[in-house]
């Protein structure tokens, strides 16, 4: 998935709100969502608030190592990208290991 934005506060969150309608299609953990989602708040905070940057691209694939995705920010040349694993299953309060 791609989507181009223009530089602006306002689209990180509508931003966040594609990655995460992409991510569910593709069937992923509620965490791992909310970490994309976290991510892209991280990478595009900094690009919106600076004055030279006008617009923005923004890639979501998955990767070849399972249950990962790819999370990638381009804007003016530079690329930034994190990967974004599903996190590893809890126990329950109950089943966890005495101290």
């Amino acid at each position: 998935m791609y989507v181009c934005m223009p530089a602006g506060l306002g689209s990180i969150r509508h931003t966040q709100r594609v990655v995460a309608a992409e991510l569910r299609l593709r069937h992923c953990p509620p965490e791992q969502i909310a970490d994309a989602q976290r991510v892209v708040a991280g990478l595009l905070d900094p690009l919106c608030r600076a004055a030279d940057v006008r617009q923005y691209g923004l890639t979501v694939q998955q990767s070849t190592t399972l249950g990962t995705v790819f999370v990638s920010v381009d804007a003016d040349g530079t690329n930034m990208r994190r990967e974004i694993p599903i996190p590893r299953p809890r126990p329950p309060v109950d089943d966890a290991p005495e101290p």
